[in-house]
Formats: structure tokens, sequence, C-alpha cells
């Protein structure tokens, strides 16, 4: 199977996954973040220690799965749990002989805070139609930002993380977003002012972009192409989500001061 081939085959089916998890149910989707975070958490902890480590690996995923599981299946003491998972890495570097504090802290709380919040926070605002347009925002801008670099991009984005992007591309992608955005709203989903789902689009694509160029800093930093290969073509669940974990609590600030 050739590279586009098999970008195009496990592409959709990770887009089946995501939106059919969204229709089918919350517990569905639930069950999707889970994984998410799970796998989401190892490879922040193969990012963040060059040298490795199984311990503070194991401390990365449990933390980071705890996190997002506890608050959304406890809701109301939720505060309360995430304060003591927050405290824990400190006990962690306090007791361990093996790791730094440094160390300790990167990998668990940039599990806690990067991967599984933004999940934590797409439970809590969990509405089909927001969600599924959500997605499709970053989607488009992906896709468009990619296209339109390909045709007139010159200027450099951000050359000293990623090379390849483009401010061309990045303009690209944000007015087709938000174009397409206006002209779905308007004349389909009517979910909110058009002139709202607009700035959600712009919130989206500003965010998500620099999502994105985090993670690019991260593997770059760690000396990787792809922060893992669990979805063939296309790398780890961080190259997939990373633009979706930095846009969403944005989205989610965003709508609250809407509200």
């Amino acid at each position: 199977m050739s590279e586009l081939a098999k970008r195009t085959v496990f592409g959709s089916l990770f887009v089946i996954v995501v939106i059919g998890s969204i229709l089918w149910c919350r517990w569905a989707f639930f069950a999707v973040l889970l994984l998410t975070v799970i796998i989401g958490s190892q490879e922040v902890s193969k990012l963040t220690m060059k040298d490795g480590g199984r311990g503070l690996t194991f401390w990365t995923v449990v933390l980071g799965t705890l996190f997002f599981a506890l608050s959304v299946l406890f809701f109301e003491i939720s505060h309360i749990l995430q304060i003591i998972l927050l405290l824990i890495p400190l006990l962690i570097a306090l007791f361990s002989k093996k790791y730094s504090f440094e160390k300790v802290a990167v990998s668990c709380w940039t599990s806690m805070f990067f991967v599984a919040l933004p999940c934590i926070l797409m439970m809590e605002m969990y509405d089909k139609t927001l969600l599924i347009t959500l997605f499709c925002m970053i989607w488009i801008n992906d896709i468009f930002a990619y296209l339109t670099g390909m045709a007139i991009g010159k200027h450099k984005l951000f050359e000293r993380i990623s090379p390849k992007k483009t401010i061309e591309g990045s303009m690209g992608g944000l007015i087709m977003t938000a174009v397409t955005a206006f002209w779905v709203n308007h004349y389909w989903l009517h979910v909110m002012d058009d002139w709202e789902m607009m700035g959600m689009a712009m919130v989206v694509v500003i965010f998500g972009s620099l999502g994105d160029l985090c993670e690019s800093m991260m593997k770059r930093q760690a000396g990787v192409k792809d922060s893992g290969n669990v979805i063939p073509g296309h790398g780890g669940i961080l190259d997939r989500f990373d633009a979706t974990f930095l846009a969403v609590p944005f989205v989610y600030c965003y709508l609250e001061l809407l509200a």
C-alpha cells in the first residue's frame, strides 16, 4: 500500500471512529477519549523523557487517565479529586531516587493539562452538533492550510519549529474555515449567531495551529518525526489530536463568555 493510500484509508477510519462515537452516545465518545488519554499520555512521556523510564511512564499514564476518568465519572467532587491528583507528582518526585522533579513535573503535568484536561472539557461540553462542528473546523483548517501552502506559500510561519508551514497556508486555512462555518451555520445548523460561529472558527484555527506547533516543538526537542505509530501513515495520537488539545480549552472559555 502506498503512503498516500495508507494515509487516506487510516485517516478515513480515524474520522469514522471519532464522528461515529459522538453520534452513537456520550459513553462511546468517553471510551474513545479514554483510549486517547491512555495512548496520548504514553506518547507525552516518550517525548518529554529522552532517556526513557518505565516507572515514570507508568505514573504519567496513570495520573493522566485518572485525571480524565475521575473528573468525568465523579463530576460533583471532581475539583477535590483534581487537586489531589495534581499534587501527586510532587510526592513522586519527593520519594523518587531516580527521577528529578523537573522530569516528573514535565511528564505528568503535561499529560494532565495538555491531554486529559481538553478531553474532560469535551465531555463537559458534550453536544453532538457542537463537537462534530469543532472537529470539522480543525480538519477543514488542516486541509486548506496544506493546499494553500502548497499552492502559494512563500513566507515561513515558524521556521524554527515547523519549516514547512507558511503564513499564506495559515491564512488560507483560517479564511476557509471561517467562511465555511458562517455558511453552514447560516443555511443549515443555526446553533448560534453566524458571527459568533465565525468567532468560534477563528478561536479553533488560531489555537489549534498553536497546538500543532507546540507538539512539533516537543517532537523536535525529542528528535523524533512522529509522536508514535498507532495510526499508520499519520503517526501517534498526539499527531492527530495536537490541534484539538489546545483549541478545546479556548473554545470552552469562548462559549462560556457567550453564555
